[in-house]
């Protein structure tokens, strides 16, 4: 089917880069039996998308990590338990050697705390924030391309509908003609030769309404299965309405110019690569925090129990044995092979790359929103010529069945004027979904939720 490929391609071309507000989440689906909207099946698509569902389990994740950076600042606490046993010569309390079995046991609580670390711990935080930012708006982009991808099989389902509708009245037409066919052959007005013409005509139609169908029904499922359904059995859609005022209306698409300064600041993708940008930039001052000392406080407590201490009784020898420690420990960097100074270059060259990310993507929506904008302008023309030329071959094709009415018009010319209806008819609905789709694209751009 020419406009399911169509579709598909136009998908495939601007899912990368167009996204925008996407509907509400209509809640749960809607009850058995009754047709689904645009608004229900993206809602329920969301919910159920794979990949939407990935990315939330990276914001989970980013998470997790700004949690760890946040408890970064707080002491850490440890405490050990030991046992040996010595046989023969052993070490008692005193710290000399003595004959027989010696039983030892320790116990030890040691705790630390950074006091500074050249800034680390906050930037690391910070850089978790932004990180943490950039995944949510990574997940807005996967809704957003899982919105866009249902409103092209939703599109294709009304295009095939409509074909069907198509395939329909020429059935009708056809068969009209055959029974009049008939009724001239009977009368001898006609040869037996222009039934058989019309018969023809009508078996013709007859698969083509079937084909029509099948592609209906292969759209449904194609719709059934992006939403993650467990069966397309009994699964229909709203029609909306999209007459000629609906359509007008769409047509005024603003400037390519206003339309990419919204998109520059609102859109997920370009969002998620400047965060990332001021993530790799406070990546550059983790690693010049590499640079500079390092201040920790430190604490513990300590006892041991001897089984051949003079000192008799558990508790006696554990308080008796006890010992405190606190201290202050400094660390300063002299030489790590310059470690350190590649780490910083490295983090240096992330950032510039970033900035590279920023300008390609700026630009791909650029060029992209100005395509779609020449796009969906020419392809309301189209419509609009499409429309002019199905309405002419209806006057045509009327006329034409007058004649055949009067038994003036020869089969010949009766089919020659239905099938260019026919092709007119088809020609205006694709044209009609084409600009719908193209103009919606634009309205994705612009932050406007995807409504029919």
């Amino acid at each position: 089917m020419k406009t399911g490929i169509l579709l598909a391609a136009l998908f495939a071309a601007t899912a990368a880069c167009a996204q925008g507000a996407a509907p509400e989440d209509s809640g749960h689906a809607p009850a058995a039996g009754s047709p689904w909207s645009l608004d229900d099946c993206i809602g329920y698509a969301q919910r159920n998308n794979i990949d939407v569902q990935r990315r939330s389990l990276q914001v989970e994740k980013n998470e997790v990590e700004l949690s760890t950076a946040r408890y970064s600042r707080l002491p850490d606490l440890n405490a050990s338990v030991g046992y040996q046993a010595a046989f023969g010569r052993g070490t008692g309390e005193d710290n000399t050697y003595k004959s027989g079995t010696v039983q030892t046991g320790s116990f030890d609580v040691s705790a630390s705390m950074p006091l500074f670390q050249g800034m680390r711990i906050n930037h690391r935080i910070k850089a978790g924030k932004l990180d943490l930012a950039a995944a949510v708006q990574d997940l807005e982009r996967a809704r957003e391309d899982v919105a866009i991808n249902v409103m092209t099989l939703y599109l294709e389902v009304l295009y095939n509908k409509e074909m069907v509708g198509v395939a329909e009245r020429q059935l009708a037409l056809s068969t009209q003609q055959a029974e009049r066919s008939r009724a001239l052959a009977a009368a001898g007005k006609q040869p037996e030769s222009a039934v058989y013409e019309s018969d023809a005509l009508v078996a013709g139609n007859r698969m083509t309404l079937t084909q029509a169908r099948n592609d209906l029904q292969l759209a449904l499922l194609n719709l059934s299965q992006a939403l993650n359904r467990e069966s397309a059995a009994g699964f229909d859609i709203v029609d909306p309405a999209l007459d000629s005022v609906g359509l007008a209306a769409l047509h005024r698409l603003g400037s390519a110019d206003e339309i990419y300064a919204y998109a520059a600041e609102n859109r997920p993708h370009i969002k998620a690569e400047q965060l990332r940008l001021e993530s790799s930039e406070h990546s550059v001052k983790i690693a010049r925090a590499e640079l500079y000392p390092s201040l920790s406080l430190r604490g513990g407590y300590g006892t041991g129990i001897y089984s051949n201490s003079s000192i008799a009784g558990f508790w006696p020898q554990f308080r008796k044995n006890g010992s405190e420690s606190v201290g202050v420990s400094l660390n300063v960097p002299i030489f790590n092979r310059r470690a350190t100074r590649n780490g910083i270059r490295t983090a240096q060259i992330a950032v510039r790359s970033q900035q590279l990310a920023i300008t390609e993507a700026e630009r791909e929506l650029r060029k992209l929103i100005e395509q779609a904008w020449y796009n969906a302008d020419a392809s309301y023309a189209k419509y609009r010529s499409a429309e002019a030329a199905s309405a002419s071959a209806r006057v045509a094709f009327a006329y034409e069945e007058r004649k055949a009415e009067a038994g003036r018009s020869t089969v010949f010319d009766f089919n020659d004027a239905k099938t260019r209806l026919e092709k007119a008819e088809a020609e205006a609905v694709q044209a009609k979904y084409e600009f719908v789709f193209r103009s919606k694209i634009l309205d994705f751009y612009r932050g406007k939720p995807l409504r029919l």
